[in-house]
């Protein structure tokens, strides 16, 4: 008679693949943002001016809202698609790393760090939000690189598929 409950390396295959929960978790919070951060950048060219007009009318408003609106009109389109494509770029490499790949993570870190880069020398501003994107982007970093190990390669998948 055989034994069901022996080891199988199937099960010990598919237990190393198991996505852990908080990555799961990880991954929420980065579409959420980068998502929010894609959208915005999309329509916020669009919408800017619209805005703007209904906060000059508005009673409620202040003049640092409508200066900061001013210099969101006065910011060239193409600085907001470099920042919605680099969204993108992040909400791609979630997806990788959601998928347990480590390509993700590579996508992801270029793309939080050039985001980075690019909002330092194209938005200019005052130095506190920086510093606060910087650390939470390290910090997703490093939240992130704490699961490398578990994610697979692109190449191994390849070599998996060929036999």
């Amino acid at each position: 008679m055989e034994n069901y409950n022996e080891y199988t390396p199937y099960e010990n295959q598919f237990e190393e693949n198991k996505r852990p929960g908080f990555l799961t978790f990880l991954c929420i919070l980065t579409f959420i943002g980068s998502g929010f951060g894609l959208l915005s950048n999309l329509l916020m060219p669009i919408f800017a001016p619209i805005f703007l007009e209904l906060l000059q009318e508005s009673a409620f408003s202040t003049p640092s809202v409508i200066e900061a609106y001013e210099q969101m009109i006065a910011t060239p389109v193409w600085q907001f698609y470099i920042s919605a494509f680099l969204c993108a770029a992040s909400i791609l490499g979630a997806v990788y790393m959601l998928k347990m790949k480590k390509i993700g993570f590579h996508i992801y870190t270029v793309a939080q760090l050039t985001q980075l880069l690019v909002a330092q020398f194209l938005y200019g501003g005052n130095l506190s939000p920086k510093i606060t994107d910087l650390l939470l982007t390290l910090l997703f970093i490093g939240l992130y690189a704490i699961y490398y190990k578990k994610f697979t390669s692109l190449e191994a998948e390849q070599i998996d598929s060929e036999q």
